[in-house]
């Protein structure tokens, strides 16, 4: 309830951080990817320690992993030190990607 932890990683040393800083807490809330191409831009996230400090996030794209019940249980992100867009095809792998997971979740 009160932090953020990462399965998985690749690219950064981080794999927790307090709930508060957290910007899957903002994905996990809708039912598609949250693409925020500029963090900096976006005043939802411009003073996240993570946007503001190390590690300097610009990016990042999150879908929620919604269980079959219902519950959301995570999100799978993607996240970059540089302002990006996903294309169509590349949100189309992310929400392939988070539906993977959800099936192995739930067949465990």
């Amino acid at each position: 309830t009160d932090r953020q932890w990462f399965k998985s990683r690749r690219g950064t040393v981080v794999a927790q951080t307090p709930r508060e800083m957290s910007l899957c807490a903002h994905a996990i809330l809708g039912t598609d990817v949250l693409q925020v191409e500029d963090t900096l831009a976006d005043p939802r996230f411009a003073d996240n320690p993570l946007v503001a400090g190390g590690p300097r996030l610009r990016f990042y794209a999150g879908m929620p992993l919604t269980l079959a019940d219902g519950s959301r249980v995570g999100t799978l992100c993607v996240a970059d030190h540089r302002p990006r867009h996903l294309d169509d095809d590349q949100l189309d792998a992310l929400r392939r990607t988070a539906a993977r997971v959800v099936l192995e979740l739930q067949a465990g």
